[in-house]
């Protein structure tokens, strides 16, 4: 049995629409896009990777699907949440997608897997154009933590509103971003 197939009609809507979200559209429109189904106890978890189409055509059954392509998130329900590897393609190639910028102090708390607060941001963008409810209210959403060099140290989602590029006047020891996931998951768990 092959561990991989190609997203269903409803999926790959999903996937393209996320994927318009997060900027990179165009660079995956000539990618081939491959979903593999991990069974846990009580659920099912896709994991979506990008693979070129030559690498594609090279991928047999008794091949690990991670050798060939970049894991760049995971389904969930109908939503499509990016991984480590997605947010780091995300920062590199998207454009206008949801982010925001951390101090040197909360970079090194990111990496060990620790909440943002709300004094250690530097700058966001992208977030009030991005939630489009009822009641303009943007907390809650999924957000690419760079640090001073724009590169992706983690996945967050905030817990606060924020207004039109300036900062909320909230305290600057309230937590305003949940640390999701971070790069330096993998180096603490490869010892």
């Amino acid at each position: 049995m092959i561990p991989y197939r190609e997203p269903t009609r409803q999926e790959l809507t999903v996937l393209r629409r996320s994927f318009s979200y997060w900027g990179i559209f165009d660079y995956v429109h000539d990618k081939a896009v491959l979903v593999r189904e991990i069974k846990s106890k009580d659920s099912i978890i896709k994991e979506v990777y990008l693979a070129t189409i030559d690498c594609f055509k090279m991928i047999s059954e008794h091949m690990p699907l991670s050798h060939t392509g970049l894991l760049v998130g995971h389904l969930r329900r109908r939503s499509f949440v990016p991984s480590m590897a997605g947010a780091d393609l995300i920062a590199r190639v998207g454009s206008d997608y949801p982010f925001v910028l951390v101090n040197q102090t909360a970079e090194a708390l990111v990496l060990y897997g620790r909440d943002i607060m709300y004094g250690s941001i530097i700058d966001y963008g992208n977030l009030d154009n991005k939630n489009k409810n009822k009641n303009n209210k943007n907390n809650n959403i999924i957000l690419i933590v760079l640090n001073k060099n724009r590169i992706a140290i983690g996945l967050g989602i905030t817990t606060v509103s924020f207004g039109n590029k300036t900062l909320p006047p909230i305290s600057d020891k309230k937590i305003a971003i949940k640390t999701l996931e971070d790069a330096g998951h993998y180096l603490r768990n490869e010892g």
